[in-house]
């Protein structure tokens, strides 16, 4: 009896160690916060549908977290507010008369010159 658990110690110790290890592991990867969206680190946002050109986001079918990465990629300050902002005047219409009112709504708002011009060149209804 005496061999029998000579050999079950350590195998106890192996598997106590792998599965501490495994516990570090989930603990270290829920360290950090989150983010969610599609600018998650390690995530490329970089797509242009032309060169020089970004992918414009819909509006009306993207969340609010997809808006507000895409404004952030685009270099859009507070792109958090932003994107709530466009979000909560939901619908927009399809073609020029949505994105008249996507303009209408950042001059409510008081967007500053450079920022509408970001968010214009990022956003369409």
């Amino acid at each position: 009896m005496t061999t029998s658990s000579r050999t079950t110690t350590p195998t106890r110790r192996i598997a106590a160690g792998v599965l501490a290890g495994l516990a570090a592991l989930a603990l270290a990867g829920c360290a950090g916060g989150s983010r969610s969206g599609s600018d998650q680190p390690g995530v490329d946002n970089t797509v242009s549908a032309a060169p020089g050109q970004p992918v414009k986001t819909s509006i009306s079918s993207s969340s609010e977290k997809d808006l507000a990465a895409a404004l952030r990629t685009n270099g859009v300050d507070d792109p958090e507010n932003w994107a709530q902002i466009l979000v909560q005047n939901k619908p927009y219409p399809a073609g020029a008369e949505g994105t008249q009112k996507i303009q209408q709504v950042l001059q409510q708002f008081q967007a500053a010159p450079e920022n509408a011009t970001k968010i214009t060149n990022v956003v369409e209804p």
